[in-house]
């Protein structure tokens, strides 16, 4: 049917030179730009609507830009970056959920920042990571020569920030999101002289629920009720910075030759104005994946024009390798296609995609639509199965997906339900079955965090694996386990992060005949520590956990599980390994 003719299957697509668009091949390839918002939905912006909001510098970019109106993302977090960055669908990846390792882009991908290295680009990373924080699954074992920012997908206090640059935590003054943006124009500043690939992925405006108080304030005062009005302030906080992103590449005389690219990573986290589409974060249908979308590069592409044809994330790859005149990895078979003759007006032919998406865990056998929460979105319609029963929106004339015809449609609705299980079980042949996380690669210094671990036996979470999480330990049986990779054979120093609240208790970590253990001598119970939070948390809180020296394991090179066990009351939030020389 017309509605199937391109499914979005590996797609392999040639790769122009860069004056393909207009450009020598002479000139220096285009530097990039890429800022991404966190939880910030289509109708978080002055221009798409929102009367609420002010956000001049965001509304003054899309009249210089293009602007993809239906380009669509995953309903969460890390499934959009890791196929942002590397032109493959999450589910091919294993990319799958937030936490418990799911969030993890195996080391072996293929990323924006190292596939434009070879051609003389340096790339720098400025923000919110959230797909892996042990190598080589890290920004910096994914090709990027540096980073300044957090690697899980949540932070706990966004004043005067503790930031990891480089594998170093420095301390920060400011608001977190003036201090990404300080550091990123730094970086444009020092590569001014050779092409950069500069990503941002600003953490506003996801929760905690900090903002700047003159523009909570604003809000709160305006009629926002306090929630909205703490999202707000961050995204107009966000505008700024934008804005001042925007003054440094003029500053710079950098402007012409830069492609900038503005995106957010899912739909909007609370239930505020969104241009009247259904569904927030984490949801399938339009509100959870459909987000700003604007690229804008001076001179080569119509300013203010608009594209009405759909478009993923997936394609972001694809289409900047192109425009940078960089082939694509010979061995990764991308998910997406190049956009480079949208940009450079209606072609003649463009194909009638179906693009797939889902939430959620995945990876399993795929027989029974019910294990997904999924959709296929054609240019005309949206097919969705919410986890308990399957619909159909004609979104030419529903765009708030209000009416399901998926009785008065049937053949329409049995077709993109076969299509999409024939995508999930194609996308999801290698790991159908085997959902576990990757095993954590040794290096080294390695933190193994307690969301990350594959058992927790007998310990209660603080919360539901989020970043920051920690284990209290009930039992004398209770036990966590994680599952190594050692490439080097060697003498690791372990400690664990800690609390506890009487003497006495043990710690062990083991590797089968391997261990090492210690006893609690002293009371560390510390208090959680207040931050700025503008409405009561629901993640995890913070407080201060102390290292306790356990031992030192031997430990060969090879594939290992290790197990830590404590008494109860104890508190673990991380189990260190320092490599000895």
């Amino acid at each position: 049917m017309k509605h199937l003719r391109s499914l979005l299957i590996p797609l392999l697509f040639s790769v122009s030179s860069v004056s393909s668009v207009g450009q020598p091949s002479s000139v220096v390839p285009p530097s990039i730009l890429f800022i991404l918002a966190d939880d910030m939905g289509w109708g978080d912006l002055r221009c798409h609507g929102n009367a609420k909001l002010s956000t001049p510098s965001l509304d003054k970019l899309r009249t210089q830009s293009v602007e993809l109106e239906h380009f669509y993302v995953s309903p969460i977090c890390s499934p959009t970056r890791s196929s942002l960055l590397s032109g493959r669908h999450h589910a091919r990846l294993r990319v799958l959920n937030t936490s418990d390792g799911l969030e993890v882009m195996h080391g072996n991908e293929v990323t924006l920042a190292e596939a434009l290295k070879p051609s003389g680009y340096v790339s720098g990373c400025f923000g919110k990571w959230h797909n892996g924080s042990n190598h080589p699954s890290t920004a910096r074992g994914q090709g990027f020569d540096e980073f300044f920012g957090f690697s899980g997908g949540f932070f706990p206090n966004y004043f005067d920030p503790a930031l990891e640059h480089d594998g170093v935590i420095t301390p920060t003054n400011g608001f977190i999101t003036d201090v990404l943006a300080d550091a990123a124009m730094n970086f444009i500043e020092r590569h001014k002289a050779q092409p950069f690939f500069c990503y941002v992925p600003f953490n506003a405006c996801h929760s905690p629920m900090q903002a700047p108080q003159d523009l909570f304030e604003k809000y709160h005062a305006s009629g926002s009720e306090p929630k909205d009005a703490a999202v707000y302030a961050m995204i107009e906080n966000l505008d700024r910075n934008v804005g001042r992103l925007l003054k440094k590449l003029d500053q710079l005389d950098l402007a012409a030759n830069t492609i900038v690219l503005f995106a957010s990573d899912n739909g909007p986290n609370t239930a505020r104005f969104n241009g009247g589409m259904r569904g927030a974060k984490g949801s399938v249908f339009e509100g959870g994946m459909r987000v700003p979308f604007f690229l804008r590069w001076p001179g080569q592409w119509k300013a203010g024009s608009r594209i009405a044809d759909i478009a993923q994330h997936v394609d972001v790859f694809p289409t900047l390798l192109e425009l940078a005149g960089v082939p694509p990895p010979k061995d990764k078979a991308l998910d997406g296609i190049s956009l480079v003759p949208l940009l450079q007006g209606s072609p003649p032919s463009w194909p009638q995609r179906t693009l797939f998406e889902i939430t959620g865990r995945g990876g399993k056998d795929g027989a029974s639509v019910a294990n997904y929460p999924g959709t296929a979105r054609t240019p005309t319609h949206r097919w969705v199965h919410d986890g308990k029963q399957a619909m159909l929106f004609d979104l030419r004339t529903d765009p708030g997906e209000k009416t399901n015809i998926a009785a008065q449609e049937p053949a329409l609705a049995a077709e993109l339900e076969k299509a999409f299980l024939a995508w999930l079980h194609e996308a999801t042949a290698t790991t159908r079955g085997n959902v576990e996380r990757f095993p954590i690669t040794l290096t080294e210094g390695t933190d193994l965090l307690v969301p990350n671990a594959v058992r927790i036996d007998g310990a209660q979470l603080f919360g539901k694996g989020w970043d920051y999480d920690w284990a209290t330990f009930q039992k004398p049986t209770a036990a966590m386990v994680w599952h190594l990779t050692v490439p080097v054979a060697g003498h690791y120093e372990v400690s664990a992060l800690h609390t506890a609240k009487n003497t006495g208790g043990e710690v062990r970590v083991s590797m089968g005949e391997i261990q090492a253990r210690t006893s609690i001598s002293t009371v560390y119970d510390p208090p959680e520590i207040p931050r700025r939070d503008l409405i009561p948390r629901w993640e995890v809180p913070d407080k201060v956990f102390k290292p306790l020296s356990i031992g030192t394991l031997a430990i060969p090179e090879g594939f290992h599980d290790l197990q830590v066990t404590a008494g109860p009351g104890i508190e673990v939030q991380a189990v260190r390994l320092q490599r000895l020389k």
